[in-house]
């Protein structure tokens, strides 16, 4: 049977991805939209339809921050650290700076 041969109901289709000449009923809609032969047909992957949950990024549990830290609360206000910033054992003096 030729493809030109004229049937009812049925007409010359090109397939969209080889672009081939096929009676229409030889095509068939693809999951992309795109009308193809048998031959260009594919199957969507089952991978692409499986639907990942969410994943917790939380953390299981925390511990209030130290009042030692210092920082800023909610408000905006900015406490130093608590801690003493001891400079004593900085050397003084002046550094040479040219032999580098």
């Amino acid at each position: 049977m030729s493809k030109a041969k004229f049937t009812k109901k049925e007409w010359n289709a090109v397939c969209d991805r080889c672009g081939f000449e096929y009676k229409a009923s030889k095509l068939r809609e693809e999951w992309t939209g795109l009308m193809v032969c048998k031959g260009c047909w594919e199957p969507r992957h089952p991978q692409e339809l499986l639907q990942v949950r969410g994943e917790d990024q939380a953390v299981p549990w925390s511990r209030p921050e130290g009042t030692d830290a210092g920082g800023t609360d909610i408000s905006g206000t900015t406490f130093p650290p608590t801690f003493t910033d001891t400079t004593d054992d900085v050397p003084s003096g002046s550094f040479n700076t040219s032999t580098l």
